[in-house]
């Protein structure tokens, strides 16, 4: 039977489903209207102005963020800053602090410490006072003179560095006197990869500054400065003075002599790296019959003086007499000619070895397996002691 519309009400009828009240579901409700266009949530799509404002707006809000953020960035280096700059020292922020003066009139070698007086002592009249502004390198100039921050090091001789091979030598020429001319063709004739021999019997240095005519073995008679000058080569190993050592004379002389002759020699070869090789000793024989001049206290002076020397000369200093005398200072006899002087063939071929083994170090050198500079001391001992 329907059911009986309200007077005054026009509402349309509902349902029984509709107002009828059940132990399920409760009051039933009516379904949503659907929203208008279809979109959900009753979005209306924005026209395309209106999506360019819409993101001209988040581009503003972005720019905002970037601004703050700089901005406070900026604002905290300065901050920081500000404090660092109460922190230092008034020598660092330009002001200057009163410091005592060094005392004068004798040769300072080693830099003062920035605190603290000489001795340790801590009267305050007498301890410097500290100033962080001055503590570090301090560039010094020559009207205020120079301070010695460390004594210098003493001079050092060319040490090892792995092995090149004999190609090494292709470029180099060798000067000496009779020791020397055994590398000749026409004398032991040792590889030395093609070097010039310049090795001539019985010269001193004196021979080279005065321009003797000498001779060699290979080309006879010539003068040995103008057969450099002439190959101009790119290295030069001189072993010279054991004529003029022989005998006992004056060593200033004899220095003398031999920095001169290698003031000429850079003259004539300006571009050539030289190897000044130290003078061998003698037998102990030889030395007491014969050679008093080469005794091992007299000669480690010489070599001493040479080493120095090619300090100051710009030349590498090789100690080839360290390989080649025994404890005393002598010649070892095992590579000894019988005049105790020359050298046997397993004596030159000792000499190369040291020489490929002492060279200044450069990636691009002709580099061989067999030094033991690549060895620890523990394998080199036991390389020692095998009989």
């Amino acid at each position: 039977m329907p059911t009986p519309q309200r007077p005054g009400s026009d509402r349309p009828r509902r349902s029984r489903m509709q107002n009828e009240y059940t132990w399920q579901e409760g009051w039933a409700h009516p379904e949503p209207p659907r929203p208008a266009g279809g979109q959900p949530g009753g979005r209306v799509p924005l026209t395309p102005e209106q999506q360019r404002a819409l993101a001209r707006r988040r581009r503003e809000r972005r720019r905002r963020r970037r601004r703050t953020f700089l901005v406070g960035t900026v604002g905290g280096i300065l901050v920081l800053s500000g404090i660092i700059t109460l922190l230092l020292p008034k020598s660092v922020t330009g002001e200057t602090d009163i410091v005592e003066s060094a005392p004068t009139g004798s040769a300072q070698l080693v830099a003062p410490l920035p605190y603290g007086g000489s001795g340790g002592t801590s009267d305050p009249s007498t301890a410097q006072t500290l100033n962080w502004g001055t503590v570090g390198p301090v560039q010094q100039s020559e009207e205020n003179g120079y301070t010695y921050t460390a004594v210098p090091a003493a001079p050092t001789a060319l040490p090892e560095f792995g092995r090149v091979d004999t190609s090494w030598f292709a470029d180099a020429a060798f000067l000496g006197d009779s020791l020397t001319a055994g590398f000749c063709v026409n004398e032991y004739n040792i590889d030395v990869g093609g070097a010039l021999i310049c090795g001539y019997e019985g010269i001193s240095p004196n021979s080279i500054v005065n321009r003797t005519t000498v001779d060699n073995p290979d080309r006879g008679e010539e003068i040995a400065m103008d057969v450099l000058s002439n190959a101009q080569p790119a290295k030069l190993y001189i072993l010279i003075g054991t004529n003029a050592l022989v005998s006992t004379g004056n060593d200033e002389s004899f220095l003398n002599y031999y920095a001169k002759m290698l003031d000429d020699l850079r003259t004539a070869l300006p571009n050539t790296a030289f190897y000044v090789q130290s003078i061998l000793a003698a037998t102990k024989e030889k030395v007491e019959k014969d050679a008093p001049g080469l005794a091992p206290d007299r000669l480690a002076t010489i070599n001493a003086s040479l080493e120095s020397m090619c300090v100051e000369k710009g030349c590498y200093f090789l100690d080839l007499n360290a390989e080649f005398r025994d404890e005393e200072g002598y010649l070892l006899s095992d590579y000894a000619q019988p005049d105790g002087v020359h050298l046997t063939v397993s004596g030159y071929n000792k000499w190369v070895s040291y020489l490929c083994t002492h060279v200044p170090y450069n990636k691009n050198n002709p580099y061989q397996a067999g030094s033991t500079y690549y060895l620890s001391d523990d394998i080199k001992q036991l390389l020692a002691d095998i009989p």
